[in-house]
């Protein structure tokens, strides 16, 4: 089982939001279980930007070692369905996570990608956050 991390788990993994130590908790349980994509990690790069250098390197040093998916032809396919339902970006992490059989599971705060991946059969993971939270 690989558990997918969208930009938004990223950024609260290297934050401090309500939710970044259970998610921190939660992500050092599951180290060698985790992925992510070039897409998750250029999303997060707009929000952690207005880091300084030091923190930023802080960042690169905690995900640097996450493995990346490709983003192979049938995650654009894939994806292309879910772009009338949620945004670009929302569709684009589902069809990521989606087209690989081993990720069963999403890490997000994104509400969008929240939703698409449970249509999608795939399980959602947010810590610090009540489960279904993304349903009301």
């Amino acid at each position: 089982m690989r558990y997918y991390l969208d930009g938004t788990a990223i950024v609260c993994a290297v934050g401090d939001s309500p939710e970044s130590d259970a998610l921190r908790e939660w992500l050092d349980a599951h180290e060698s279980e985790l992925v992510t994509s070039i897409l998750a990690r250029w999303e997060a790069g707009e929000e952690l930007a207005m880091l300084e250098h030091d923190q930023r390197m802080r960042v690169y040093d905690r995900i640097g070692g996450i493995p990346e998916i490709p983003v192979s032809g049938r995650a654009l396919e894939i994806g292309s369905y879910a772009v009338s339902a949620v945004s670009p970006y929302a569709a684009l992490h589902v069809g990521l996570a989606q087209a690989e059989e081993a990720i069963t599971v999403v890490v997000t705060y994104n509400v969008e990608v929240a939703s698409a991946a449970r249509l999608y059969g795939l399980r959602v993971v947010t810590p610090g956050r009540d489960p279904g939270w993304y349903l009301r």
